[in-house]
């Protein structure tokens, strides 16, 4: 999503070819051409698309690459480590079968375009949109067969399952361990969205997120479960699927170590938002949560129990976000919702009521 102080993807091009050009051998300058910016879905890392032509012992060879950096002005998160996002990549790579595009390059000189950034291959495949969201509009709806629907959602589930298989101290996620924020996973979740609300709100109080979180510290899961490798924004959002079938695993700014009960109650958060809370149909072919939960469990051999606490871990972090994006859209100009009275934070309330009443 293109940042608050304006991205133009089209201010890299000069900047990308002198780049690509010391690191690929080509017998002439590397050219960059066709740069996009996807709009339809995020709401933080700038991604752009482009493809890069050289000349090598005389063949010509374009790649179809695409690149994450951080976004200026006005951000969603406190921090983008952007070296790290890219290290878990590699390392769930090298774990698993979860499908990832193939990764190129990391480069941590801000000099070239200004921030550190990555450059993957392009994984052609397509994304169900967020903005206006997939029950709404787009291929997903309009395309598919109730049939094929409920194949992408099961599918998806079934990555996230393998996902959380992954022994993560054997692939060395432990780097994904941030004790200066906890001791546990969910300590450290905790700890990093406070730092967050902190830092965020700016000189905005916010009483009911600070609130919620005192309600979460004092209802935690005790004993929490053993922690897996947290997606952290595991939604079919961020997934690419060819046939309804995910190809490719994005965005994974928000990966971090928990129980597996946080991202799967992130992904029925989200059915739940896209749907129930915005009063349109779910689509379909879309199974209804407790049967996408009994998928989940009978695919990972897990049990997950009871999601109320998780649900409503889920909402609050959302509800976080959402203060980031409605201050980012108040500063373009284009304010939909207050930052403390939303989408977002009436599900919120609407959640905890559920849970806690």
């Amino acid at each position: 999503m293109p940042s608050s102080t304006g991205f133009d993807p089209q201010a890299l091009k000069g900047r990308l070819e002198d780049w690509l050009s010391s690191r690929l051998g080509s017998d002439t300058p590397v050219r960059v051409t066709d740069l996009d910016a996807p709009e339809a879905t995020g709401h933080s890392s700038e991604t752009v698309m482009f493809d890069a032509t050289r000349t090598r012992n005389g063949t010509t060879e374009v790649e179809h690459l695409v690149l994450r950096t951080a976004p200026g002005g006005h951000t969603v998160f406190p921090t983008y480590d952007l070296g790290l996002q890219y290290e878990v990549m590699l390392r769930v790579g090298a774990a698993s079968g979860v499908p990832l595009p193939p990764l190129r390059w990391y480069e941590s000189d801000p000099s070239w375009i200004g921030n550190e950034f990555f450059v993957m291959g392009r994984v052609e495949g397509r994304v169900p949109p967020d903005r206006l969201p997939y029950t709404m509009q787009g291929w997903l709806l309009e395309e598919s067969s109730p049939e094929q629907q409920r194949t992408l959602q099961l599918s998806g589930v079934e990555v996230l399952a393998e996902l959380h298989a992954i022994d993560w101290r054997a692939a060395g996620l432990d780097l994904l361990d941030q004790r200066r924020h906890g001791a546990t996973g969910l300590d450290q979740q905790l700890g990093f969205y406070e730092a967050f609300l902190e830092w965020g709100r700016g000189e905005h109080p916010h009483p009911r997120l600070h609130a919620t979180a005192r309600w979460l510290r004092e209802h935690r899961p005790d004993p929490e479960p053993e922690p897996v490798l947290n997606w952290g924004d595991a939604r079919i959002g961020n997934m690419m699927f060819v046939d309804h079938r995910p190809v490719a695993v994005l965005d994974w700014e928000m990966a971090t170590l928990g129980p597996p009960q946080v991202d799967l109650a992130w992904w029925c958060l989200f059915e739940r938002f896209f749907s129930a809370e915005l009063d349109t149909p779910n689509l379909p072919g879309f199974l209804p949560m407790e049967d996408v939960v009994a998928h989940y469990e009978q695919v990972s051999g897990r049990t997950v129990g009871d999601l109320g606490w998780y649900t409503v871990w889920a909402a609050h972090r959302y509800a976080v976000v959402m203060m980031r994006i409605c201050q980012a859209d108040a500063l373009r100009g284009e304010a939909m919702f207050p930052e403390d009275d939303n989408v977002a934070t009436a599900m919120l309330d609407r959640v905890l009521a559920e849970v806690d009443g």
